[in-house]
């Protein structure tokens, strides 16, 4: 059994399509949500789908340090196959990104290179692109910059607003997300 540790800061949407994908499978396991904000509501969904959840709140820590060093120590512990990104919004660092290396994956709403960082959507419509969409990577020490497993492009129409745009980045994040994770997983047998 190939065990999954999610890590997610908010909402959850992507921790609940990835969840909901393996709820069946016999080879694939979510063993662990770890969330650093005891506020999101990506918690609700742990709860609701049945999944083991643990709160690391990053505000009862005296440093960044002492937080992912903490962090760290229970990632050992958890001995996942894989880590998945789903809104996670700290930076790990080099130390732990280095340490699971090939083993931590990401997803961003925007074409890598293009508008990595924060409010990747808004600003991409802001800037009237023709073309946007996701990218899946590996997570490297620089921020949205790792190698690239998987990019899905989208046509921006021009009818569309905002909320439009977030609607269909979101739909092409839950589609892919969880099928990269089963095939890196899948793959992984195979080395």
């Amino acid at each position: 059994m190939k065990k999954i540790v999610i890590l997610a800061s908010g909402n959850g949407t992507n921790f609940e399509a990835i969840c909901k994908y393996f709820s069946n499978s016999s080879k694939i396991s979510i063993i662990k949500l770890i969330t650093d904000n005891k506020k999101a509501y990506v918690i609700e969904r742990a709860k609701r789908l049945g999944i083991d959840y643990e709160i690391i709140d990053y505000t009862t820590f005296k440093s960044k340090k002492e937080y992912n060093d903490y962090l760290f120590g229970r990632l050992k512990d958890l001995d996942s196959d894989l880590i998945v990104l789903a809104g996670y919004m700290k930076i790990l660092p080099g130390y732990i990104v280095r340490y699971y290396a090939n083993r931590i994956i990401n997803i961003h709403p925007s074409l890598l290179p293009k508008y990595p960082g924060l409010r990747s959507i808004e600003r991409a419509f802001n800037n009237k692109e023709e073309y946007t969409g996701i990218t899946i990577h590996y997570v490297e020490e620089k921020v949205d910059d790792g190698r690239i497993i998987l990019q899905k492009e989208l046509k921006v129409e021009k009818n569309w607003d905002l909320e439009k745009l977030e609607e269909e980045i979101h739909k092409l994040e839950h589609q892919y997300y969880p099928k990269v994770v089963e095939e890196l997983l899948n793959n992984s047998d195979e080395n």
